[in-house]
């Protein structure tokens, strides 16, 4: 699998209306408490990390990083 520069950088490309929109969603967000506390992040992070040294399928720590993003 080869990925040059630009393949890579065509993926962040967005209209400024869309990056926009979407810094305001994230600041509305902050506004009405719908975050996740950094310290539960990192838990979350932490126990998966362990979970993954321990043995446990890969898929196990993308359900929690998975679950951190929609939250």
């Amino acid at each position: 699998m080869s990925y040059d520069k630009q393949e890579r950088m065509s993926a962040l490309e967005e209209s400024d209306e869309v990056f926009y929109a979407k810094m305001q969603k994230g600041l509305d967000d902050v506004r009405n408490g719908r975050i996740t506390p950094l310290d539960d992040v990192y838990a979350e992070l932490s126990k998966a990390i362990s979970e993954l040294k321990n043995g446990a399928p890969v898929a196990d720590a993308e359900k929690y990083i998975k679950g951190l993003m929609n939250s």
